[in-house]
C-alpha cells in the first residue's frame, strides 16, 4: 500500500470516530453514558484481560482438552508414539501474579492439569473407548456391565528455574516417563515457545516438522550439545506427577491398561527383560529421553524406556512415606489462624 493509500485510510477512520453518529453508536452499544458505564466497561476489560481465571473456564479448558482427544482427535495414535510428549501453550494473566509481578507458583499446577488431560486421554483413548456406551455395548464380566474408567491424580511435584512474567507465552510438553505396578509417571516441562520444534509430529501429520541437516560425525556432536544448552536455558519448570487408572473400585496395572489401550504387544511367554538394570547414572539426563526409533515396538525397547524414566520416579514415589510424619502436634503448636474472615 502506497504512502498516500494509508494516510487515507487513516484519515477515514479518524473522521468515522470523530463522527457524532458512531459516537452515539458506541455508547449505546457499550452503556458508558449509563450511571455506572465505566465502571461497567472496566469490568468488561478486567476479564477479558484474565479470561482463563473466570469462574467455569478452567472446567472448559478441561472438557475441551479430554472431549478432543478421546471423540474429535482424527488421527489414530500408534503404539510407538506412548514416549511421545504432548504440547500445549497459554499465556499468564495478572491475576495469576503474585506480589513480585511474576506467575504464582501455585498457578502452574491448574495449567499442567490441561496439558496432561491432552497426554493421558490421547494415549489410554482406546481403552476409555471400549467400556463407553458412546462406542456400542460396553464389554461385559460376568453378565454385568464392565464398569467404566476413572483416572485420578496420586501426587505431583515440581521444580522452579525461571521466573514466567505477566502475559508471557509458555509451552507445556508432556510425556508419559514410566511406571510402575501401580502408578503412571507423567513429567512436564514449561519452556519458552519456539525453542525447541519436533521433526515430526505424529498426531498432526499435516504439520511441517524441524528439517534435519546433514552433519559430519564433529559437527553432529557439538551441535548435540549446543542445542542441550539451549533446551536447559529454555526450561522454566518442571513437575512430574502420578497417575492411577482405575475400573470401578479396581485399580489397573498400568501395563494392563495400555494393553487394553492398544498401546503396548502382549508380552511373549516367558519373556525377561535382557537389558543390564536400568542403565542410569545420577544426574545424567540422558538417560531418561527417549530413544525410541522406527515403527518396531517390542518389550525390550518398551522396557528400555521404562527404567530411564523409572530411575527418577522411585525419588517421588518415596515421598508416600510422608504421609506417616504428620504426628498431630503431639510436642505443641505455634498457633492457629483463619486464613481470611473464618
Amino acid at each position: 500500500m502506497s504512502r498516500a493509500a494509508s494516510l487515507a485510510v487513516a484519515a477515514t477512520t479518524v473522521a468515522t470516530v470523530a463522527s457524532q453518529t458512531f459516537r452515539n453508536f458506541l455508547a449505546k452499544w457499550s452503556g458508558i453514558g449509563a450511571p455506572g458505564g465505566v465502571w461497567r466497561i472496566l469490568a468488561i476489560l478486567l476479564a477479558l484481560a484474565n479470561l482463563k481465571n473466570l469462574p467455569g473456564v478452567w472446567h472448559l479448558r478441561f472438557f475441551r482438552a479430554f472431549a478432543y482427544q478421546l471423540y474429535f482427535q482424527p488421527t489414530p495414535i500408534p503404539p510407538h508414539a506412548l514416549f511421545q510428549p504432548v504440547i500445549s501453550s497459554t499465556r499468564t494473566s495478572m491475576m495469576e501474579t503474585d506480589y513480585n509481578m511474576h506467575k504464582s507458583n501455585s498457578t502452574y499446577f491448574s495449567d499442567m492439569d490441561i496439558s496432561r488431560t491432552h497426554l493421558f486421554t490421547a494415549i489410554i483413548r482406546n481403552g476409555i473407548r471400549k467400556s463407553s456406551r458412546l462406542y456400542g455395548k460396553p464389554r461385559v464380566k460376568d453378565g454385568a456391565p464392565r464398569p467404566k474408567h476413572m483416572i485420578a491424580l496420586g501426587g505431583i511435584s515440581c521444580l522452579f528455574k525461571r521466573e514466567i512474567l505477566p502475559y508471557q507465552k509458555y509451552e507445556m510438553w508432556t510425556r508419559v516417563l514410566t511406571w510402575d505396578r501401580k502408578w503412571f509417571y507423567l513429567i512436564t516441562h514449561l519452556v519458552k515457545p519456539g525453542v525447541a520444534k519436533p521433526p515430526s509430529w505424529t498426531l498432526q501429520p499435516w504439520k511441517k516438522g524441524r528439517k534435519e541437516k546433514q552433519r559430519v560425525n564433529g559437527e553432529e556432536k557439538e551441535y548435540q550439545e549446543a542445542m542441550r544448552e539451549k533446551l536447559k536455558g529454555a526450561v522454566y519448570a518442571t513437575a512430574l506427577a502420578k497417575y492411577v487408572v482405575k475400573r470401578g473400585r479396581i485399580t489397573m496395572p498400568p501395563e494392563e491398561a495400555l494393553l487394553n489401550a492398544d498401546m503396548v504387544p502382549p508380552k511373549p511367554e516367558g519373556w525377561e527383560f535382557q537389558g543390564a538394570g536400568n542403565g542410569a547414572v545420577e544426574g545424567k539426563a540422558e538417560f531418561v529421553l527417549p530413544q525410541t526409533t522406527g515403527d518396531e515396538w517390542t518389550w525390550d525397547i518398551i522396557e528400555a524406556e521404562r527404567l530411564r524414566g523409572l530411575h527418577f520416579a522411585e525419588h517421588f514415589a518415596g515421598f508416600d512415606g510422608l504421609h506417616d510424619v504428620f504426628d498431630g502436634g503431639k510436642n505443641g503448636a505455634l498457633g492457629e489462624y483463619p486464613d481470611l474472615l473464618f
